[in-house]
């Protein structure tokens, strides 16, 4: 019969102890020990276009209110905002009772003074023959003349007044001075109007253009017809192509911002003036560059740098020089010791230059850039 021989206690102790210390060694290798995990995107190669950003309000180049020369009382409205009008088309009319009657008076005196002075003329004709038979002296003869010189004068006068009262007639009649969008209207039917009072307000979709503001660093790669990207607020999946089409020779020193005009197309139906913008203004592009994401690239005093996975999971550090970027889209065109395939680590907070990590491609990541 075998006998077990149970070891001291302190033998015991020393076995536990060792087990302990051994598990808690795996333990460490595989959590705290482990390389850290890092998010990479793969370095490609592509075409990146060079844009400055800035924001703005769509205005149009000739903005006019339309107004009626004359006091009185509006009788019709032809437009309503939104419609688009061609030039010379007649908006509203303003009521012409009294007018019409002015000018039926102005008939009158022109028709009576018309058939005063055919008289007058027929008795001085009358007066010019009994002259030559002696009948008449020269002098009664003359006389007549003057009469028919006043009547011929009062013809005038009634023809201008006339004139005149067919002229404040069409004043009635409000055009538009020019072709385009009615973005106001100012009067409705009833509405008493006294001359120059706005009634609508009429806006030249000829040459539509956002105001835009940009900033003062970026100024100076600003140049008139240049290519840009317009995206009006609200419509955000629909941008618009636009050109620069001024730039303003005075900045802001309050705002440090330079102001460029960039001219774009909007259709009518869509047009509200005064709409916020943001434009994108195409200043240059990188062609066949190597492209990495925005959040690869990491600050250091005056340089970029980017942390490379290389040999072995292992990091290296290499400096980066930004070819193109625009601020519509996440990644950009740069330039270094990186080849098309790279893996670069995205957001490499807190990582070191030769320290080994476990890659995960950026399509199976999860959200956050870089975990332990």
């Amino acid at each position: 019969m075998r006998t077990f021989i149970r070891p001291p206690p302190a033998v015991r102790r020393a076995g536990i102890v060792l087990l302990v210390l051994a598990a808690a060694a795996v333990l460490l290798r595989f959590t705290v020990l482990r390389p850290p995990r890092v998010t990479v995107a793969t370095v490609h190669r592509g075409d990146v276009a060079a844009e400055i950003e800035g924001t703005g309000t769509v205005t149009v180049d000739a903005l006019a209110n339309i107004a009626s020369k004359i006091t009185g009382r509006v009788e019709n409205v032809f437009a309503d905002e939104g419609d688009v009008v061609g030039k010379n088309q007649i908006l509203a009319t303003l009521d012409q009772t009294g007018l019409r009657h002015r000018v039926e008076v102005a008939r009158a005196h022109l028709d009576a003074a018309g058939a005063a002075a055919a008289e007058q003329r027929r008795e001085w004709l009358r007066e010019q023959d009994l002259v030559g038979s002696g009948s008449v002296g020269v002098e009664e003869m003359q006389r007549y003349r003057e009469r028919y010189a006043v009547a011929q004068s009062a013809v005038r006068s009634a023809r201008a007044e006339l004139g005149d009262a067919r002229y404040e007639l069409s004043l009635t009649q409000i055009p538009t001075l020019l072709g385009g969008l009615v973005t106001q209207r100012w009067v409705v039917p009833g509405a008493a109007v006294v001359a120059g009072q706005p009634m609508f307000t009429v806006a030249d979709t000829r040459l539509i253009y956002v105001d835009t503001f940009i900033d003062q660093n970026f100024a100076g790669a600003v140049r008139k017809g240049q290519a840009a990207t317009v995206i009006l607020r609200g419509r955000e999946n629909r941008p618009l192509t636009g050109q620069v089409l001024r730039i303003r020779p005075r900045a802001d020193a309050a705002t440090e911002e330079t102001a460029a005009e960039v001219a774009v197309r909007i259709p009518p139906e869509q047009l509200q003036l005064g709409q916020w913008a943001n434009v994108y203004i195409r200043t240059g592009e990188a062609k066949g560059a190597l492209i990495v994401p925005q959040t690869t690239l990491m600050p250091m005093g005056n340089d970029l740098f980017a942390w490379v996975v290389g040999a072995g999971d292992r990091l290296r550090r290499e400096r980066m020089t930004v070819l193109a970027r625009s601020p519509r889209f996440s990644s950009v065109a740069v330039a270094g010791h990186l080849r098309s395939g790279d893996h670069v680590v995205l957001m490499p907070m807190g990582l070191l230059p030769g320290e080994t990590v476990r890659p995960v491609t950026m399509s199976n990541a999860e959200p956050m850039g870089a975990t332990r």
